[in-house]
């Protein structure tokens, strides 16, 4: 190997420098395939609250407690992207969302280029540095993150930028090269609070020279650096921070908040739905092994061996080398946060993204094991070292033909350690696609095939088909009405597949390695075909021979057919094709409920009409197939009907026959009587919602009237202060408080024009003291518990 350049000469980086024009170039005309990731607005509304918070136009979004956790979102990314959209002048949606993702793919590019000076300066090689540059950008999940994910894409980048300034650092050893690496290392934290393991790192390696410097210039300059590098960080994070700048100390509040992230979500793993705090120990190291493109897994592994192997054989040497310590690091850097992450279990989902920044140090690692194996060639053995460039080259190539096979739906990119060739088996073993950027194409779909018509489209509360509503042409988003649950009757639902087939007649689907990922649904059956037509009718005619188990008060009637049900009604209106539909399952065995839902003892399959129902002559029909496992019973009902019950019958499967036990004691009814009959005095708080906190302080009663859809289909957030913070769970007690955050349908009824919902308590031994809720973005309200129960 030749030894590493002292300086990089420039003029013989045109490999790299080609290479990088032709991923822009790619990356330009690939541009407008990409749809709008579920986070993006999220994200730029953090970036527009942190500039108007700079200019003085706002103080708001740093203050007040609406969406707190937000204010701990790193803005170092997010405000040059406002202000690049604001010095443009654009405004229309589309240049706003194509801008976005321009500048996050040239970022990344970015990030390659830094990984080629990296691998340059360590190996002396622009081969091996055009190879890591090569497999830093073509891994195809991250390629095509790269445009649309600007959470953890830049974390990514940014970590390898880092990287290369650290190496950069201690390689000059001079106060200037450590406070440009404390620059970086201030902009990662900011952009993710996990770049605080970075942070430590350089102070520990400035303290190891410490120890060892024999002469005083040597622990002068030590200390120097360290404490350069320790004030341009902590200068940047705290410039770059507006949370910051009224309260230093809330980094530690962050810490703890985004460490245990207060939304929950489930995700698709090995066949079940997982949920923080759930996660098996090996969630992380599966995700990993499963997306990473083989060739980088094993190079990686040989060259964490190989690092591991170098440095046990000559431990004291390690610490006065400055190369073989960068090495140690990086495999620190790959293997301490996947030890950290199964043994802390920390809020994650949608797969391993929050930690992306693991394939910076992977990458580097693998070209240590490609030069290892080159290493381990005979000199003289060309054929040797040239099939082992050529296999380096063919699997190159092979990252990049499955993202050309995949485009632009990269990002659900699987290797051959899961099986992808059995059809519809893949996405009920594992979250295929997350971001929901996949919706774009279903919307040009249907902009195409009905090209005159206006299209009325739903999915759940819309979020994702508005977000990629957005990023269309004028006058294709002029043509497209998303409804929510109480809009107009929706003609086409957009269903992302996992484990179910919708019941509707699927107009449209997206699939990837033999699997579908996104399936569009007719509801209304004029559009379809006759022959799909009479299928639904016999369908009907097979669902109604017998007799109905009972007659919900939404006039639907419920029939059991085997392991079937089926809700029909007639006549049927549009507006019956627009409420949400409750189905819980109580199980012989309660383990075989997922984790999270076998404290309830019950599983949760409330559906909207649209993912299992249809309209045709005049009719409305449902079906739904009950959960594999043994059941006891079933419970069925509307959790916002007309009038209004969350559960209205259970149904005992135990006896020979299915035995109806109909709920006449409504807990909503009752509690929407006694507030109104006065028995329930005055609300302990008065925000869109009145809150009635019960003597024994056992409920949390919302109330309003009159209410809308609108008003529900915000999430509520809970958050209860205990009198003694020992009260609290463990994982808890950090932030002091416990969130109880819930949405509509899980304790909400509505009834008629009133809203209640009966959000229940912890027992608490010493009591609650306070009290805080709202709905994320819209309304918040706190009051003392004490009050508010009288005491």
């Amino acid at each position: 190997m030749s030894n590493p350049p002292a300086r990089t000469d420039y003029p013989a980086a045109w490999p790299a420098a080609l290479a990088l024009a032709l991923f822009a170039a790619v990356g330009a005309a690939v541009l407008d395939d990409y749809g709008v990731g579920i986070d993006a607005d999220q994200q730029r509304a953090v970036g527009q609250a942190a500039v108007d918070y700079v200019l003085g136009d706002t103080d708001a979004a740093w203050t007040d407690d609406v969406r707190w956790y937000n204010r701990y979102y790193g803005v170092a990314f997010e405000a040059p992207l406002i202000l690049a959209e604001r010095l443009l002048g654009l405004t229309d949606s589309r240049a706003v969302f194509l801008s976005r993702h321009l500048l996050t793919h040239l970022f990344f590019l970015t990030g390659g280029w830094f990984c080629y000076l990296l691998t340059w300066r360590l190996f002396g090689d622009r081969w091996l540095a055009l190879f890591a540059l090569l497999l830093f950008l073509l891994h195809p999940r991250i390629y095509a993150q790269s445009f649309y994910n600007s959470k953890d894409l830049p974390f990514l980048t940014m970590f390898m930028i880092t990287l290369y300034l650290m190496q950069r650092a201690f390689r000059r050893d001079t106060v200037a090269a450590f406070a440009l690496c404390g620059v970086g290392v201030g902009v990662l934290v900011n952009l993710r609070i996990m770049g605080l393991a970075l942070f430590a790192a350089v102070p520990a390696l400035r303290a190891l020279d410490l120890a060892q410097a024999r002469a005083t210039a040597q622990r002068r300059r030590a200390l120097a650096t360290a404490a350069a590098f320790v004030v341009a960080a902590a200068g940047t994070l705290y410039a770059l921070s507006p949370y910051l700048w009224r309260d230093p100390f809330a980094i530690v509040d962050a810490v703890t908040t985004l460490s245990r992230h207060p939304i929950l979500v489930g995700t698709l793993f090995q066949g079940e739905l997982v949920r923080w705090p759930f996660h098996p120990a090996h969630y992380l190291p599966t995700w990993m092994a499963i997306t990473t493109p083989p060739a980088t897994l094993l190079l990686g592994l040989v060259g964490v061996a190989a690092v591991i192997h170098r440095g046990s054989a000559a431990p004291r040497r390690a610490a006065g080398n400055t190369e073989l310590r960068f090495a140690l690091l990086l495999t620190a850097c790959l293997v301490l946060p996947m030890v950290a992450v199964a043994a802390l279990r920390p809020n994650l989902y949608d797969g391993w993204r929050h930690l992306y920044f693991l394939y910076a140090p992977l990458c580097l690692l693998a070209v240590y094991g490609l030069r290892w194996l080159l290493a381990a060639a005979p000199r003289r053995g060309r054929l040797r070292r040239g099939m082992i460039y050529l296999l380096a080259a063919a699997a190159l190539a092979g990252m990049a033909a499955a993202g050309l096979r995949l485009h632009p739906h990269q990002q659900g990119y699987f290797n051959f350690l899961v099986d992808r060739r059995t059809p519809e088996r893949l996405r009920t073993r594992y979250d295929m696609l997350y971001w929901g950027v996949e919706y774009r194409q279903g919307l040009e779909y249907l902009l195409a095939r009905f090209p005159e018509a206006t299209l009325h489209v739903e999915h759940g509360v819309s979020g994702t088909l508005l977000r990629n509503r957005l990023i269309l042409p004028a006058e294709a988003r002029r043509r497209i009405v998303v409804t929510g649950e109480r809009g107009p009757a929706p003609d086409f639902f957009f269903e992302r597949m996992l484990r179910d087939i919708p019941f509707g007649p699927i107009v449209y689907a997206r699939r990837i390695y033999h699997n579908t990922l996104l399936a569009i649904t007719a509801l209304d059956l004029s559009r379809i075909d006759q022959a799909t037509v009479d299928r639904y009718r016999a369908t009907y005619r097979a669902a109604v021979a017998g007799e109905p188990l009972l007659r919900l008060r939404s006039q639907f009637d419920l029939y059991l057919d085997g392991r079937a049900l089926t809700w029909v009604k007639e006549p049927c209106r549009p507006e019956d094709t627009v409420p949400w539909f409750v189905l819980r399952t109580v199980p012989a065995a309660v383990d075989d409920l997922p984790a999270w839902e076998r404290e309830a003892g019950k599983g949760v399959l409330d559906f909207h009409f649209a993912r299992y129902g249809v309209r045709f002559d005049g009719r409305c029909l449902l079906r739904r197939n009950l959960p594999d496992y043994p059941l006891r019973a079933f419970e069925v009902g509307h959790p916002a009907a007309g009038d209004g019950d969350v559960i209205e019958a259970a149904i005992d499967l135990r006896g020979a026959q299915p035995a109806v036990r109909h709920w006449p004691d409504n807990p909503y009814w009752q509690a929407h009587a006694a507030i109104t009959a006065g028995e329930r005095g005055a609300p302990a708080a008065r925000a869109p919602f009145d809150l009635y906190l019960d003597a024994a302080g056992a409920t949390l009663t919302y109330h309003k009237q009159p209410c809308a859809g609108a008003d529900l289909e915000v999430r509520f957030f809970l958050h209860l202060f205990p009198v003694d913070v020992a009260d609290l769970p463990a994982d808890h007690r950090p932030h002091g408080f416990h969130n109880r955050s819930f949405r509509w349908r899980e304790h909400g009824a509505a009834l008629g024009s009133v809203c209640v919902a009966l959000a229940p308590l912890p027992a608490w031994e010493r009591g609650i003291a306070h009290v805080r809720t709202g709905q994320f973005d819209l309304w918040i309200t706190e009051f003392p518990a004490g009050e508010a129960t009288g005491e």
